[in-house]
């Protein structure tokens, strides 16, 4: 029998009890025996095990005396209850900016505060649509250095991306094709819209900008150079802007985009929408404290003005048409469907398209039907005109939805558009 350190084996033990057992689960002394034999090839006596229950209860592990009737021990809980590891891990899941590699390795990790027991059901009885991920592989070594240059008030430097065709990122060059490099003062990191942002204070125009942080590649902290004064501009790390809100009222009011970096390609469209007591739920849920309702009552136009921007469509309505699996095989590789097929989603698109955006053809169907029923007005703002009307077109006629015109015109005009390029045929 090999000689193994004390300090290993009971280490070894605990691991075991973590691994193996939970609040439903317990291990008996005979099948603890058995795994450290398995593991370390040593045996350990009933003594030994009862030291070591002592030790992990001297050092605040939450381990169960013998229980008769489980006939064992068990540890009584992890780091983590199974339910909080799965909250955890749903995030990752469902965060755009994790790559996919990434995914699975803190997946991984995090079944490590599970027992074997409740990693069997892990990550399936709940299903995850497939959303779209992030390719850049260093987008946490650019966080953790961000977060460095923050705290010791340092610029930064990094190259700015954007994807191309094939999901690829492509770094943005100079006017002469050299690779641009980018010096910054960074101030924020934030989350919204399901990215991180960097806010950066730019000292030519004086004024913040955001960067999606995982279109940054090669960020390196300059040591030597320390971040410009930010007193005029309002320094958001400042005592006077500490909570959440100060910092979105911060942001909102005084960050400006610079157009070379093209950081948000659409601008935001006021939509409103007439809907039935029913759908209320829905678009609270949807929407929460974003979406402003009133009765039909009590509402008057107030002129609600529009605000398009034309960057990106063709993007957004070729991959509503075709869905994610084939927009990935065959629009980015650049491979065309030209089969029925293909006519087949583009006219059902088409039809969809004209069912819920409102005009005078339809105008009646809403007051058709539920006549008696109360009728309400929510007004929100739309930052991703396709994805709304994504949303839109599971209530079918039982919502009218006041399109900006330009907004419904263009979306209609690029629908025929797309029939042309890729159809070879006119509406």
């Amino acid at each position: 029998m090999k000689r193994v350190s004390n300090n290993i084996k009971f280490y070894t033990f605990i691991e075991i009890l973590k691994s193996y057992s939970d609040e439903n689960v317990s291990l008996s002394i005979k099948e603890i025996q058995h795994h450290m034999r398995k593991r370390l090839g040593v045996d350990v006596d009933r003594r030994t095990i009862y030291a070591y229950i002592r030790d992990m209860k001297a050092l605040g592990i939450d381990v169960s005396d013998y229980d008769k009737s489980k006939e064992g021990y068990y540890i009584n809980s992890n780091c983590f209850e199974a339910s909080e590891v799965r909250l955890l891990a749903d995030a990752v899941l469902t965060s755009n900016f994790v790559t996919r590699r990434r995914t699975e390795a803190v997946l991984e990790k995090l079944r490590t505060f599970n027992s074997i027991y409740q990693n069997k059901d892990f990550l399936k009885d709940v299903y995850i649509e497939d959303i779209p991920k992030s390719t850049n592989e260093d987008v946490f070594v650019s966080m953790a250095r961000i977060s460095e240059a923050i705290k010791f008030s340092r610029k930064i430097r990094f190259n700015y991306c954007e994807y191309n065709y094939f999901r690829e990122l492509e770094c943005k060059v100079d006017e002469n094709g050299n690779l641009r490099e980018f010096v910054k003062n960074p101030v924020h990191m934030v989350l919204r819209d399901k990215n991180y942002y960097l806010v950066c204070a730019d000292e030519d125009s004086e004024v913040f900008q955001y960067f999606r942080i995982d279109r940054m590649l090669n960020v390196f902290v300059i040591g030597d150079e320390r971040i410009m004064d930010l007193s005029e501009l309002g320094d958001c790390r400042s005592a006077d802007c500490k909570n959440t809100s100060d910092f979105s009222q911060f942001t909102y009011r005084n960050v400006s985009i610079d157009n070379n970096v093209n950081i948000f390609p659409r601008r935001a469209n006021i939509v409103m929408v007439e809907f039935k007591k029913n759908l209320m739920e829905s678009l609270l849920d949807e929407f929460g404290d974003y979406i402003y309702i009133m009765e039909k009552d009590n509402y008057r136009n107030n002129n609600l003005g529009e605000d398009l921007c034309k960057d990106n469509i063709h993007f957004h309505v070729l991959k509503k048409i075709f869905g994610k699996k084939h927009y990935d095989e065959y629009i980015l590789s650049g491979k065309y469907i030209e089969n029925g097929l293909t006519r087949e989603k583009f006219e059902s698109f088409r039809i969809k398209l004209n069912n819920f955006i409102y005009n005078s053809q339809n105008s009646d169907k809403l007051n058709n039907k539920n006549n008696n029923e109360k009728a309400y007005i929510g007004i929100f703002i739309a930052k991703q005109s396709i994805d709304l009307a994504k949303w839109i077109m599971q209530f079918g006629v039982n919502m009218k939805v006041f399109w900006p015109e330009g907004l419904k015109n263009l979306m209609l005009d690029e629908v025929n558009k797309l029939r042309e390029m890729y159809l070879n045929e006119n509406d």
